[in-house]
């Protein structure tokens, strides 16, 4: 499964968050919003936040994915958000992360939601493609662009 086609233009937005735990909940209650996701619960973000605990899921370039798998969540979802000025997100490098794509996924759906974590991490270890999204004028143009840059 490609990531462009997990995405959704309802589940991009400029984070509001001033920490990894309000954006990691930002952007579930964002996929509850665009209905990917039965409802928020604790239970959801104790997952992920559980998760992200065991070691940070920030990669390279200023890119964040965290990630968990439950039954709330039908096939595989993405949410992207966007901070500008950056979030700690416990980086290798110390870096901010300014991409936080949440990953969630029904515990039936491995292969796809696997597939999604590994080409997010592979798409995004250019600096231009990080730049690419944050100039980019609308989250329309931001799925393209990530389906452009994405192999089959």
């Amino acid at each position: 499964m490609r990531l462009s086609d997990g995405m959704s233009v309802e589940r991009i937005v400029d984070l509001k968050a001033t920490s990894k735990d309000e954006a990691i909940a930002e952007l579930i209650d964002l996929a509850v919003t665009a209905s990917a996701v039965d409802e928020f619960s604790e239970q959801l973000l104790g997952r992920v936040l559980e998760r992200e605990a065991l070691t940070s899921t920030a990669v390279d370039r200023g890119v964040a994915i965290p990630h968990a798998r439950s039954e709330q969540v039908k096939g595989v979802v993405v949410s992207l958000g966007i901070h500008r000025s950056g979030l700690d997100f416990g980086s290798p490098n110390g870096d901010p992360v300014h991409l936080v794509f949440l990953v969630l996924s029904a515990p039936t759906a491995t292969p796809a939601y696997l597939s999604i974590l590994g080409r997010t991490a592979r798409i995004f270890r250019s600096e231009q493609m990080l730049q690419s999204v944050l100039g980019a004028t609308g989250a329309e143009q931001i799925v393209k662009i990530i389906a452009a840059h994405e192999p089959s």
